[in-house]
């Protein structure tokens, strides 16, 4: 009673090892920079991979993915950076859409909004560089993506919301933002599950909050612009 036959291995009751989780989660990233899944997806596939208990598990999760020769390693391919140039305006993405791996936007006022929630990578490592006088920058990722926030403004500050240390071979938004007022807020979807009410609450006024003086920033701005002004 309780032995594990041949019959039980061959269907998958075989445990997994931490080597074997580790090289789930880096297959996984590289799909996710291959565009083949978005990093929802591979937020929610890692998530199961280490937590995984046998291999059948981590195949299971991966079932859906071409099979990588051994050995093999993608060079990658350069490609020119995409630009997004308005004097008035900025970027502002939610929704499935493909992020290339060097965007550039440029405006006189105007920050970024982009919500990387159902975005698919154009590669493992992904840059956002964003300039202007005014405009702040929003980032929401889901866990398990890295984020590297780097850049100058003269008001407005720099906030990473914190999560878990991803995995090795994340993939990685590295994200350059340049203004004299707008800051850089980086969060994480789905962040106000473990908080409770009262934190999920003070979370999204702090948010709005600061929103409202981005948006007052920009509109103030926009007004002395359309005046001949200098802002």
């Amino acid at each position: 009673m309780g032995e594990t036959t041949g019959d039980d291995r061959s269907a998958g009751g075989i445990r997994a090892s931490d080597a074997e989780r580790d090289a789930t989660v880096e297959r996984l990233s590289r799909a996710a920079g291959d565009g083949r899944l978005t990093l929802e997806e591979f937020s929610q596939r890692m998530e199961r991979a280490t937590e995984a208990k046998t291999r059948a598990n981590l195949d299971r999760l991966v079932a859906d993915l071409p099979v990588e020769p051994a050995g093999a390693v993608a060079a990658p391919a350069a490609a020119p950076a995409t630009w997004h140039v308005s004097p008035v305006g900025g970027l502002r993405v939610s929704g499935p859409w493909r992020m290339q791996r060097h965007v550039i936007v440029a405006s006189i006022v105007g920050g970024a909004r982009i919500d990387l929630s159902e975005a698919q990578l154009a590669a493992p490592e992904v840059t956002l560089t964003k300039v202007s006088l005014v405009g702040g920058t929003r980032i929401t990722v889901p866990p398990g993506i890295r984020v590297e926030a780097s850049g100058f403004s003269l008001v407005g500050g720099t906030r990473v919301e914190g999560g878990p240390e991803p995995g090795p071979g994340a993939p990685t938004v590295y994200i350059r933002a340049f203004s004299l007022v707008g800051g850089v807020r980086i969060q994480r979807s789905g962040r106000h599950g473990d908080r409770g009410p009262r934190g999920g609450w003070r979370a999204e006024r702090e948010d709005w909050r600061a929103e409202r003086r981005d948006w007052r920033a920009e509109r103030r701005a926009e007004r002395r612009s359309r005046r001949g002004r200098p802002g």
